[in-house]
């Protein structure tokens, strides 16, 4: 039996894959601290 999460996030979490800065944004090219590469981390859970 397959259940889905329901969990849908509200807004997109960018987290700097070198420093670990986070920001809540619409989007981010690289990080505002270090200039590192970002990831989004609000994404869906299944």
């Amino acid at each position: 039996m397959v259940r889905t999460d329901p969990y849908t996030p509200k807004r997109s979490y960018y987290e700097c894959q070198e420093c670990g800065y986070r920001e809540a944004a619409d989007s981010l090219g690289s990080c505002p601290s270090c200039q590192g590469p970002v990831r989004n981390i609000a994404v869906a859970r299944e």
